[in-house]
């Protein structure tokens, strides 16, 4: 049996994800910063807000957001989060251990798994990409 609130939680997940979605396509829209930082980023990665994922393509630094998600799908690492968290890290100014993936992972909000390579050898450019949401974008 399901309650109102899973109605509440998913219309979140929904508005987290679009609101993630804009912030990339917005970016990438012009020339950034954040593009020519990772232009040598070329890997696949998933991003779960709750049940909504998203499918990013990165190729030479340019994010490409699936519109959707094959059955048999296949990415290097996927950075994993409830609405809370994702809600968290994109305040302002966000709290002490909801501010920063490793943070919000040693706490247990956030999980990432997968093949870490590619993740680790660009950590800013992820650390930036996911905070875009953030008012002020990435700092």
């Amino acid at each position: 049996m399901s309650n109102g609130n899973d109605g509440d939680q998913a219309a979140q997940e929904r508005m987290l994800a679009g609101r993630l979605r804009q912030a990339i396509e917005t970016t990438f829209a012009r020339d950034s910063d954040l593009l020519r930082r990772g232009w040598m980023v070329d890997t696949c990665c998933l991003i779960e807000i709750g049940s909504e994922r998203l499918l990013l393509t990165i190729r030479s630094g340019r994010p490409a957001i699936a519109d959707r998600i094959p059955l048999l799908v296949s990415w290097e690492f996927a950075i994993r989060a409830g609405a809370d968290a994702w809600s968290a890290l994109w305040q302002p100014v966000p709290k002490a251990g909801w501010h920063d993936l490793f943070a919000l992972t040693k706490r247990g909000a956030m999980h990432i798994e997968g093949r870490l390579q590619p993740f680790m050898a660009n950590l800013q450019y992820f650390k930036d990409l996911v905070t875009l949401p953030r008012a002020g974008g990435p700092r």
